[in-house]
């Protein structure tokens, strides 16, 4: 039975919220998009589906004026929350208190009226160049411990992201979602069982949104991380295009990149498409495609649940 979730994206104005959900649902060339857009105007709406659940972002505007209609008419704006992504932009320190202060209104209304919200934290603009800036490291540290220590009683998961890594914006909300079904932590457990069993570097399972339901990675070194996020990346991209030309063939896929090897392999579960995507070494080509089988269909029972 299919379930309607309501998805709150919220956090000041220039956070970036808006420039998140044009990323994931351009997956490329979206820049030109994010660097047109204008403030958002009290709420915009964007639906997703996932598994068997309809999805509506609600893109709140961040501006002062809507912020202050939001607080006094929190029943009408946040009553009924499934999921809360609170977006702060990590570039603007100036902003950090009230960015806090407006978090705790949200989570003051969530408290007060017994609600049980998951909350995804994401510091955004968390761009490539600054993932060895001190400062900003130890600017995410300093928030990250605030807000735990205030509101310990809620079930909040943190994120970095950014525009210019499209897998960050992904993983931000392919997170948020697997919290609504326990069997997304025994796809995870197939995937690590699995992944011992292939001797491979990865396995992401993406719907054909290229939303990611559940991935598995192995101990990796630095170098082998950078191909295989350029691996996830070329999978997006290519799913993208494969949904805006209706490309009906057959969508096995590989690249090579050094020494490893990227496959997307295209399953079907209950008319819904879904693609495997695994990394491995030319070694592990022979012992992954003989399991193959048998790990496609463990992992469509457990699917098939979710659906």
């Amino acid at each position: 039975m299919e379930s309607l979730l309501k998805i709150i994206v919220s956090g000041l104005d220039n956070a970036g919220k808006t420039s998140i959900l044009t990323a994931l649902d351009k997956k490329y060339d979206f820049e030109k998009d994010i660097v047109q857009l204008k403030p958002t105007i009290r709420v915009e709406y964007h639906k997703m589906n996932f598994l068997r659940n309809n999805c509506i972002y609600w893109d709140m505007g961040g501006q002062e004026a809507y912020r202050e209609i939001y607080v006094n008419f929190q029943d009408v704006y946040f009553d009924s929350t499934d999921l809360l992504i609170y977006v702060i932009d990590i570039q603007d320190p100036e902003r950090f208190d009230d960015s806090l202060g407006y978090l705790n209104s949200i989570l003051t209304f969530f408290s007060e009226s017994k609600m049980e919200v998951p909350i995804i934290i994401t510091f955004h603009k968390f761009d490539p160049e600054l993932k060895a800036n001190e400062e900003i490291l130890a600017n995410i540290e300093e928030l990250r411990e605030k807000i735990l220590d205030e509101y310990s009683e809620f079930n909040i998961l943190f994120q970095q992201s950014s525009i210019y890594d499209i897998i960050s914006i992904v993983q931000l909300v392919s997170y948020g979602l697997s919290v609504f079904d326990k069997k997304f932590f025994e796809l995870s457990e197939l995937l690590e069982y699995y992944i011992d069993l292939f001797k491979n570097q990865a396995l992401i399972i993406f719907d054909h949104n290229g939303i990611i339901i559940s991935e598995y990675y192995n101990d990796i070194k630095p170098d082998v991380y950078i191909e295989l996020i350029e691996s996830i990346k070329e999978h997006l991209f290519l799913l993208k295009r494969m949904e805006e030309e209706k490309y009906e063939g057959n969508f096995d896929f590989t690249s090579s990149e050094g020494m490893l090897f990227s496959y997307l392999l295209k399953f079907s579960i209950k008319s819904e498409t879904f693609f495997v995507s695994a990394l491995l070494k030319a070694d592990q080509k022979t012992n992954f495609f003989e399991k193959f089988p048998n790990f496609l269909d463990d992992m469509k029972k457990i699917l098939s649940q979710l659906m």
